[in-house]
Parts: C-alpha cells; structure tokens; sequence
C-alpha cells in the first residue's frame, strides 16, 4: 500500500450526510456535495452503502454507484 494511500477506516450513513474515518480523522460530506444521484436518493438507498475490504471505495449497491475514498475527500469538494 502506498504510503500516500487514502483509506477508510470505517463509515456511517445518516439523513443528512456520511461520515468517512479514516486515519487522518472523520470527515462528514453532505449528500447533495458527493454527486446528484446520492443527492437525489431515498434514506434507505444511501444507508446501504458498503465499505470495500481494502477501505480504498465506498459502494451503493441499490444505486450501482461506487466512489473511491480519495476522490471522496479531495480538497475542495
């Protein structure tokens, strides 16, 4: 693993945004700042996201939308 790698650690949904930990410290983005497909989605659909093994991508089976960590966490978004 590089050792500029970004991974998560762990993450949770809520209404309003998801929390991303990783070894840097907890971020939280806002749905709508993410993409508009997770903007646009029911309670339920953003709940079901799934942290790959590797910690390195975020995925949404019920939307098939999938986002990696660094993107996620670029300055500026």
């Amino acid at each position: 693993m590089p050792s500029n790698a970004i991974f998560a650690r762990e993450i949770s949904a809520s209404e309003t945004h998801l929390t991303i930990l990783t070894h840097r410290g907890k971020t939280e983005i806002r749905w709508e700042m993410i993409s508009e497909r997770l903007g646009q989605a029911t309670s339920v659909e953003r709940m079901r996201c799934q942290l790959s093994p590797s910690g390195y991508s975020i995925r949404w089976p019920l939307l098939d939308e999938d986002l990696g960590v660094g993107e996620l966490l670029l300055p500026g978004r």
